[in-house]
């Protein structure tokens, strides 16, 4: 039996419990024990005399994930009328890709190796995570919390990736796999040879079903039993006719389907509906190293779209990333007002662009807040009256202040 323990970065400790019993006459106080980093862990007891076994047992522990590390390891004696059983707990830290997340939103840095992931996580977040001037220098996620405008946003710097990661090379497919969790995608790119690595690391994203920077295709998809294809476009397509959609699916074996185009789609958005499994990240190119380049090449930069230009080892243009952070996330801050006393805006209640209705409010507050709900008192900007009475289907929008009258 394992139980779990979470700190604030996200890191995940977890108790590994086995059990053994003593013969009678042996005393608990002389036992020791060792974990080795493969994971056995190996227990010394004297026997009582003459002795007819070896006084030394090894009791494998079994480990969920890849790079743990052993933590601590502790020997509590339970008494009984057999004799006295001994309950081994190992903790385990995990030093991989496990980690729990927190805060109001995740971002995750991908790039190369070597391109200034660890420094620029140290510098955002004061979280140490190793730096060096050689490649593969991290070699498990390190996470980080930043506090921004009320938020509390989680980072992780993830090992470099290289080409081939999607087919697993470097451990590629565990990094991409954590990249598919995150809110946000900083692609963190070494100035000097920003294109090549840049194509790169989004045709590996890609190939692991990551679309940057884009929204799914307004398609509506819906299989059958049987009627053939039917196809319905609501505009004029470029590419997409009756033939090219039926031999698309026919690609799946699906030959019953309602298929309904709502915009000029390409095949590859056809096969991103039709396969299911695709997440759409708004992304962020982080160009490091500015201090390497002239003032000409930094202009150029500037306008290159979802760019921005940093030095992390000197600090410079932080304000604009986290800036540029904060537009790409679209999160929105909600304060409270109790009744009878000022609105606190010292700690709003975070919501996702996608959730802001008062009762997805309630939600992140309690989920029993619902059940008592009776009506909504709103200030701000998504009213025409301050303050208005809403209803829980009602949606608010950034720095709203509410407050909840309950039945």
């Amino acid at each position: 039996m394992h139980e779990e323990r979470q700190d604030e970065h996200g890191f995940i400790s977890r108790c590994f419990t086995r059990k053994y019993t003593l013969p009678p006459g042996v005393d608990p106080t002389q036992v020791s024990s060792s974990l080795s980093p493969e994971g056995t862990l190996t227990v010394e007891a004297p026997m009582p005399k003459p002795a007819t076994q070896s006084n030394e047992i090894t009791i494998p522990v079994s480990f969920a994930g890849p790079a743990w590390g052993p933590r601590s390891c502790e020997i509590r004696p339970v008494c009984s009328q057999w004799g006295i059983t001994l309950l081994f707990s190992v903790f385990i830290h995990v030093l991989g890709f496990d980690v729990a997340k927190t805060g109001d939103a995740r971002i995750g840095f991908v790039g190369f190796p070597s391109v200034g992931k660890s420094t620029l996580l140290s510098n955002l977040a004061g979280v140490y995570s190793e730096v060096a001037a050689y490649e593969f220098t991290t070699l498990t996620t390190v996470p980080g919390v930043i506090r921004y405008k009320g938020a509390k946003i989680q980072l992780l710097d993830l090992p470099g990736i290289i080409e081939g990661a999607k087919d697993g090379k470097g451990r590629g497919r565990q990094v991409i796999a954590v990249a598919r969790t995150c809110n946000l995608i900083l692609i963190v790119l070494d100035v000097l040879k920003p294109l090549g690595h840049k194509k790169i690391i989004e045709n590996e994203l890609e190939g692991f079903g990551i679309r940057l920077n884009s929204k799914p295709p307004n398609i509506g998809f819906k299989k059958k039993d049987k009627g053939g294809i039917n196809l319905t476009a609501t505009c004029p397509q470029s590419e997409l006719d009756a033939e090219t959609v039926k031999s698309i699916l026919a690609e799946y074996k699906i030959h019953n389907a309602d298929v309904t185009l709502r915009s000029d789609a390409t095949a590859d958005d056809l096969i991103d509906v039709v396969e299911g499994n695709r997440v759409y990240i708004p992304c962020i190119y982080v160009l490091n190293k500015i201090d390497q380049i002239s003032i000409e090449e930094l202009d150029i930069i500037y306008k290159v779209p979802h760019c921005v230009p940093i030095s992390a080892h000197h600090r410079w243009n932080f304000d604009d990333l986290l800036e540029k952070i904060w537009d790409y996330l679209k999160l929105v801050r909600i304060y409270t007002k109790p009744k009878g006393q000022l609105p606190d805006y010292t700690s709003p209640v975070v919501l996702p662009y996608s959730r802001t209705t008062v009762e997805d409010f309630c939600m992140k507050i309690h989920k029993n807040l619902i059940k008592e709900f009776k009506y909504a008192l709103v200030w701000g900007l998504s009213v025409k009256h301050n303050p208005q009475k809403v209803g829980k289907d009602h949606t608010l929008e950034d720095e709203d202040v509410i407050q909840i009258v309950k039945k």
